[in-house]
């Protein structure tokens, strides 16, 4: 999607984490690193007793934009 806006990583500036279980935070880190190096935008984490669908565990909202 970031593409089909002439966006990338690099534009990333504010990402949003709703989880209705614990996180792996090892795994996210990991993959995280891959994606942002260590310039990581702004991130808000919150855990929610549910999402829209029983069947979603977690949702990742991200802001991008061109500064």
């Amino acid at each position: 999607m970031l593409e089909s806006e002439g966006l990338s990583a690099e534009n990333i500036i504010k990402v949003n984490v709703w989880a209705t279980e614990k996180i792996d935070w090892e795994f996210l880190y990991s993959e995280w690193e891959k994606l942002f190096s260590h310039d990581y935008p702004a991130m808000t984490i919150g855990y929610i007793a549910e999402l829209g669908l029983p069947e979603i565990k977690i949702e990742i909202e991200i802001w991008a934009a061109k500064v």
